[in-house]
């Protein structure tokens, strides 16, 4: 849509799609701020279609933008990965420990000593296990030991029930109801 035929509530427009209240974009456009007066034109369906192209423009450029900086950085996951791991390793090797003179500090059998870092692995360690999915927030859900009343059969119908609702296919819940199965033909 191009800009709108009056300047003024293309102003307004503007205004609006940078964020500004309807009081602060009536005023922008020259105009006399009456609240009534304000509302209708920044409510107009004009104006309404405007701001949302404009703000739509807005996100497809600075999403282009932030392609273009990624593939120009080449920031990949492997990337990521790679210098994560370098990371975490020299922190775990940590750095060389010199001496008063500004000499580097040798063991008894003229190896270099360092000092590790283990909080700084310890945070790198946890950040990968992040991006490997490997830790999970677990909270519990529903009163305090509701799941503890509840018979085997009230459990697995709340399992299967619970995992459709998160969009689970029929067979990730057979094959997490699996152990289930083996252990009671079992018993």
């Amino acid at each position: 849509m191009p800009a709108l035929h009056k300047p003024r509530h293309e102003m307004v427009a503007q205004a609006l799609a940078n964020g500004k209240t309807q009081a602060d974009a009536y005023r922008a456009a020259g105009y006399a701020f009456q609240p009534a007066n304000a509302h209708r034109l920044c409510m107009s369906r004009a104006v309404v279609h405007r701001v949302q192209e404009l703000v739509a423009e807005r996100l497809a450029k600075d999403s282009k933008v932030r392609e273009l900086a990624i593939e120009k950085a080449a920031l990949t996951d492997s990337w990521i990965i790679i210098r994560l791991r370098h990371t975490i390793d020299l922190a775990i090797r940590g750095l060389p420990v010199y001496d008063k003179h500004g000499r580097q500090l040798t063991g008894q059998d003229g190896s270099p000593i360092f000092r590790p870092d283990l909080a700084q692995a310890n945070s790198g360690l946890r950040t990968a296990a992040q991006i490997q999915g490997m830790l999970v927030k677990r909270h519990e859900i529903g009163e305090p030991g509701q799941f503890t009343r509840m018979t085997d059969q009230e459990l697995e119908s709340s399992l299967i029930e619970a995992s459709k609702a998160l969009g689970f296919s029929d067979q990730v819940v057979q094959d997490a109801l699996a152990p289930k199965l083996v252990y009671d033909e079992l018993a």
